[in-house]
């Protein structure tokens, strides 16, 4: 190389090296970690159903109206980001504008920031789609409220099926007009649904695991109406699903662990009535697998515990109970992609349904289809590490039972949904089984 060709490429080194130095300290000054984004909250949508089980909690209606939702966040921060869903519908959603806030009592909300996609305030959503919104700063610490507010200017359902979430479990609140940006509702109606929302992501400064549950009304955090505070169908704004527990109960059982990364996000995606194979109460979780659980941002465990309404339901509306084999093959479907994915995936056993008042779950034609599915669960070496709720749960003098005798007791509230005893129990067994698979 001679000396002309050497201080050329000196001065590209040099060009270079300073082209380094400014990218680095600009990353710096951006924090290091600015698209470092986790699924923080998230749910699994579906459309009404035809057979009217979704009856006492009909999708909204939505005509120059805002909704003001209240989300429950398994991990804080200051920037987020907020996913909205046209996922189920089949003509364009327009949501006129969007803000994010602390909640406070009520619909009442401080600190409002607006949201915007793509730098403007209103987008329109195509059928079948989901769309994220830009960064916003807002703070919000862990197991606190982040309400959304979105305005809908005209209401296509007579076009287009609502994407939305039933079971909210949690008040949110209906006003007329554009209210986004106010700090309260002018006349609140509520309502114990969610609708158009899919997930909020927030920034971290590292990656850490992101655990996402599917499942049914067990995971969805059913209890039964009798429950529920006076007046309202379920028992609302109390967090007492197993997932919820599921992060404390990492916290408390492994704080000074070295291999729990901190603070983990825990997001449900549970559909009551959902079945492994048979699409009825929301896309069979097969089919859903992709949509509810791969897209959501930085997703590395899933836990799966499904398959007691495959059993019951079916004959319920005239037809047979899935055949073990076929529940089987759903939940390999879902280990596999869960795998394909490079999840790591929690196996769960089905717990006893025989104290059910329905005898399509309790008869002891479903009890040898359970006790064969779960064998399988055990077994068969699908999933990284299995959390056996059915022996955690069921009754010593009567296997078919949840334990605690006949409901309801201090496990169940039925003979099939549990208590915040079980659902908590529940969840330490879960986190146990998280622990085995290993966070890394």
């Amino acid at each position: 190389m001679n000396a002309a060709s050497r201080g050329g490429r000196s001065v590209v080194l040099g060009v270079v090296s300073k082209l380094v130095a400014v990218l680095f300290a600009a990353t710096l000054s951006m924090g290091a970690w600015a698209d470092l984004w986790v699924a923080t909250w998230a749910t699994a949508n579906k459309t009404e159903n035809p057979f009217g089980f979704d009856a006492n909690r009909p999708a909204p209606i939505a005509n120059d109206t805002t909704l003001r939702q209240v989300l429950r966040i398994s991990r804080g921060g200051s920037e987020f980001r907020i996913w909205l869903t046209n996922e189920l519908g089949t003509a364009p959603l327009t949501i006129g504008k969007v803000s994010a806030a602390r909640g406070l009592e009520g619909s009442a909300v401080e600190d409002v920031v607006p949201v915007l996609f793509n730098g403007s305030e209103s987008v329109t959503i195509p059928p079948g789609a989901r769309v994220v919104s830009d960064p916003v700063s807002v703070s919000a610490k862990a197991f606190t409220d982040l309400v959304v507010s979105l305005y809908v200017p005209a209401h296509e359902s007579t076009q287009s099926p609502v994407t939305y979430h039933p079971r909210a479990l949690q008040t949110n609140y209906m006003d007329v007009g554009d209210q986004v940006m106010g700090l309260d509702l002018g006349a609140p109606v509520e309502m114990f649904v969610s609708a158009y929302l899919a997930a909020v992501d927030v920034a971290v400064r590292r990656p850490l695991p992101v655990i996402a549950a599917i499942g049914d009304s067990l995971t969805d955090g059913d209890q039964n109406a009798a429950t529920g505070p006076e007046g309202k169908p379920e028992p609302i704004d109390r967090n007492k699903r197993y997932p919820n527990f599921l992060l404390k109960a990492i916290l408390r059982s492994y704080a000074s662990d070295e291999r729990i990364p901190g603070l983990v996000p825990v997001v449900n995606l549970g559909i009551s009535g959902n079945q492994v194979t048979n699409d009825l109460l929301g896309d069979n979780a097969v089919a859903r697998f992709g949509r509810d659980v791969l897209s959501r941002s930085g997703v590395t465990h899933v836990v799966v515990w499904e398959g007691i309404n495959d059993i019951g339901l079916p004959p319920l509306l005239g037809g047979v109970a899935t055949p073990a084999a076929a529940i089987i093959s759903g939940l390999q479907q879902i280990a596999a992609q869960a795998r394909v994915a490079g999840l790591k995936v929690i196996g769960c056993t089905l717990t006893p349904s025989g104290g059910f008042a329905l005898p399509t779950y309790s008869s002891q034609g479903a009890d040898t289809i359970r006790t064969e599915v779960n064998e399988w669960i055990r077994t068969s070496g699908a999933f990284d590490a299995v959390a056996d709720l059915d022996a955690l749960m069921r009754d010593p003098a009567d296997p078919t039972m949840i334990k605690g005798g006949p409901a309801p007791s201090d496990y169940t509230v039925d003979g099939l949904h549990f208590t915040n005893r079980g659902y908590r129990d529940i969840a330490g067994a879960i986190a146990d089984a998280l622990l085995e698979a290993g966070y890394q």
